[in-house]
């Protein structure tokens, strides 16, 4: 019985992360002088009329009451195009905070909360996502763990994370043994989401490459109209 209420739970698990982690995954810039709170979420607003419908918050080292309220108005947003909000590093006995009406669950890194705390504290009704680089192992792991998605890279050079190791495609055909969505992130850009959907990445990270190295909502709108189109051109 106890191993059947796991399947089950792990079941409706991948069923929701299959559904919301997908296509364009948008990362939001972290705040500086020129990115303030009105200029994400303006710029959050241009991505969605844009055709963008999954997004992650990532912001380290707000206090916790400007990062609700932020997450707020940004779920708000999300809610009203029937868009996915995935937080980033929010601890999960602090989750119930967040969440709203488009919040579909959290994404950790290796030093930020356990998978499998996380997992234990949110159930199934969350989803779970799991940085795991450049190591398929890892990424094994958190899916034992419980984690409803992985992500590899950087892929390429990556002016946000320069430092970062990097992935090899390979790793996205080996990923379809885990039997759940499979994010490539790190240097992307329009012209290399074909390279990666063949090679079997379900969603396509990204934070400069639409949202630019300054606010410009306009501008933000027509970049993701054509994220979109690339993405949905690989279905075809």
């Amino acid at each position: 019985m106890t191993v059947m209420r796991t399947r089950l739970k792990n079941e409706l698990d991948t069923r929701l992360s299959t559904r919301l982690i997908k296509g364009v995954y948008a990362i939001t810039p972290e705040r500086s002088a020129l990115w303030t709170p009105d200029a994400i979420v303006d710029c959050v607003a241009a991505a969605l009329d844009g055709g963008v419908r999954l997004f992650q918050c990532r912001q380290k080292n707000w206090q916790q009451a400007e990062l609700i309220e932020l997450v707020g108005q940004l779920d708000a947003l999300c809610e009203k195009y029937d868009a996915a909000l995935i937080l980033n590093d929010v601890p999960s006995e602090e989750f119930a905070k967040f969440e709203g009406g488009a919040v579909a669950g959290v994404h950790l890194g290796k030093t930020d909360e356990a998978i499998l705390k996380a997992r234990s504290s949110l159930g199934s009704k969350w989803v779970v996502g799991a940085s795991c680089y450049n190591q398929f192992e890892m990424a094994e792991q958190a899916v034992r763990e419980g984690a409803s998605y992985v992500a590899f890279g950087a892929m390429y050079p990556s002016a946000t994370k320069p430092n970062a190791v990097r992935a090899e495609l390979d790793l996205f055909g080996k990923a379809r043994s885990l039997g759940v969505p499979v994010v490539a992130i790190g240097g992307i850009t329009i012209e290399r989401v074909p390279e990666l959907m063949k090679a079997g990445a379900h969603a396509v990270a990204v934070v400069n490459g639409l949202f630019g190295m300054e606010p410009n909502a306009e501008q933000v709108c027509s970049v993701a109209q054509q994220w979109v189109e690339a993405v949905n051109g690989c279905y075809q």
